[in-house]
């Protein structure tokens, strides 16, 4: 997948633009597949092409798979819904990722000058 270089957005984080897979789970009921537009440290948007119904605040499981020279890596943990792009996606921030999938992130910003 192809990263490019990140910019920083109306908060101030610096934002690693991507095109990672992510799947993206509600409970047990629902799995969704989308793709990454942006990655920071803790947050995240995620670009889906189906209609779901989802609100601000609902929680969720996300896994991305990043792929890099080395080897495939999956970022994993849970995040909230903190915007919603109506037909394009919604925005999420981390509310728990394992200390592996947060040096992933680490990494990629490091990789690409934003950290």
């Amino acid at each position: 997948m192809e990263n490019h270089i990140g910019n920083t957005d109306q908060r101030g984080v610096p934002r690693l633009n991507v095109e990672f897979p992510a799947t993206i789970s509600v409970g047990t009921q629902l799995t969704v597949k989308g793709q990454l537009k942006d990655l920071s440290m803790n947050s995240a948007f995620v670009k889906i092409k189906q209609n779901i119904y989802l609100n601000i605040n609902d929680e969720i499981g996300i896994a991305i798979q990043c792929s890099s020279e080395d080897a495939s890596v999956q970022i994993q943990g849970m995040a909230r819904i903190s915007r919603m792009v109506p037909g394009e996606g919604f925005a999420v921030y981390f509310t728990k990722i394992d200390d592996g999938s947060l040096n992933q992130i680490k990494k990629l910003l490091l990789k690409a000058g934003l950290q």
